[in-house]
């Protein structure tokens, strides 16, 4: 009995954290299956008493929600769906192959240069976006790259490719060099060593780098907010923000596509989320 007394301000604040972080999805997706009505009334309806689907129709292209501006988005939200879903995943390959070598390279290999190399990578990561949005915006209209899946790609791939790096160097630095050792003394070389003993080796904190960069990637806005300006690049984290209407809010709509946004990143999570937390311990400590 003590001993659950002496625990109860952790638990209090457990417990406000998981109503600080599920209360608002809870309160989305009741929203986004409530009528219109029960959406504007006062006080709020808190459970509804006939669920409608109309959000996700609107959003689906299976009907109209009563307002022509989400009805019209209904081939423009699978669109921008799909387009989030390929870049994501492009530039997470990208991200992920080159994190992996180049974190390898630096926790195990010595060569010239090597810190300052390092010194120069890490460095990138206290560069906000928003003070090189202007240069960047020139460099990609000079290349023409603007409103393109390969600048969105290059972009994410130059932003976060230094956090990844020292994400899987951290996670290299704690791994057993032995089995290495022991390739290269029995005949292998470097590469082959990397290929047939490390890799599987490394194969937890792969998955659990390909899982972040994943979450990171998908939830992105101001990149793309200014880099894709139309529909065929456009992400659903953009276009979510673009269904309010300048006279009418479609709150069912707009929690509906959030509902919908949310699926890809919280499978992943779930799916991965004990390699996760593993290499983030590892890297918090």
């Amino acid at each position: 009995m003590r001993r659950y007394r002496a625990n109860w301000p952790r638990r209090v604040v457990i417990a406000g954290l998981v109503v600080w972080s599920v209360g608002p999805i809870l309160v989305a997706l009741v929203t986004s299956v409530s009528t219109t009505a029960e959406v504007e009334a006062s006080p709020p309806v808190w459970i509804p008493t006939h669920l409608s689907l109309s959000g996700y129709s609107a959003l689906l292209g299976h009907g109209g929600t009563g307002t022509s501006r989400a009805g019209s988005e209904a081939g423009s939200f699978l669109r921008s769906m799909l387009n989030s879903g390929m870049v994501t995943l492009e530039a997470t390959a990208v991200i992920l192959i080159l994190a992996v070598l180049a974190g390898y390279a630096f926790a195990r290999l010595r060569f010239p240069g090597r810190r300052i190399i390092m010194a120069l990578v890490f460095l990138t990561l206290i560069a906000p976006v928003f003070a090189v949005a202007t240069p960047l915006f020139r460099i990609m209209a000079d290349l023409r790259l603007i409103d393109t899946q390969l600048g969105l790609v290059l972009l994410y791939v130059s932003a976060f490719v230094p956090l990844a790096i020292w994400m899987f160097m951290n996670y290299c630095r704690d791994l057993p060099p032995e089995p290495e050792d022991a390739a290269l003394i029995d005949g292998c070389t470097r590469l082959q060593a990397l290929w047939k003993v490390v890799l599987p080796q490394m194969l937890p904190g792969i998955v659990a780098l390909l899982g972040i960069l994943f979450l990171i990637v998908w939830s992105q806005f101001l990149i793309p907010l200014i880099f894709a300006t139309t529909l065929s690049t456009k992400p659903v984290t953009v276009l979510i923000t673009e269904l309010v209407g300048k006279n009418t809010v479609p709150y069912s709509v707009l929690d509906a596509a959030g509902i919908l946004a949310m699926i890809p990143p919280t499978f992943i999570a779930v799916a991965l989320n004990r390699h996760i937390r593993g290499m983030l311990a590892g890297t918090a400590g």
